[in-house]
């Protein structure tokens, strides 16, 4: 499971830390579940995060790894909702919208368009952390606009 910490109050935004939660592979499921909940809770109570965004599930062909993903998108909102933090979700589509311009961009163009965005110093391969990255950026891109839409609606 990949994780993303950014400063949105920065232009532009700043990741504080991002990487992926350390499972053991030959440990148990509820074994992985507990070392994500434990990472989460350690990251959370470290960086004390406004809001905690996750990708929402859509269909996959693949029903193990769907059950996977569900499980550990459910612990982390379990741990978002202990600490008290709003909880945002995107479909993969609305993140790559939001952060290339399209909602059928694939991976490697996403990388790309977050390092640019983000002005890093090179684009983000590992997958799932890029991904974490990207919707962490779609969520802040998300509160930007609503923000400055509730200024101009006074």
């Amino acid at each position: 499971m990949g994780y993303a910490l950014l400063d949105a109050a920065t232009d532009p935004a700043t990741v504080l830390d991002c990487g992926l939660v350390p499972v053991l592979a030959a440990a148990s499921a509820a074994e992985r579940l507990l070392a994500i909940a434990g990472a989460l809770d350690a990251l959370i109570a470290r960086h004390r995060p406004a809001a905690l965004a996750v990708e929402r599930l859509y269909f996959n062909k693949n029903a193990k790894t769907a059950m996977r993903v569900a499980e550990a998108r459910g612990v982390a909102m379990l741990c978002a909702a202990r600490a008290g933090l709003e909880v945002a979700e995107y479909t993969p589509q609305e993140v790559k919208l939001s952060v290339a311009g399209s909602g059928s961009a694939d991976k490697k163009q996403v990388q790309r368009m977050l390092a640019l965005v983000l002005a890093l110093a090179e684009p983000i391969t590992q997958d799932n952390v890029a991904d974490a990255v990207a919707i962490a950026l779609a969520h802040a891109q998300r509160e930007r606009f609503g923000e400055a839409v509730a200024i101009a609606s006074r």
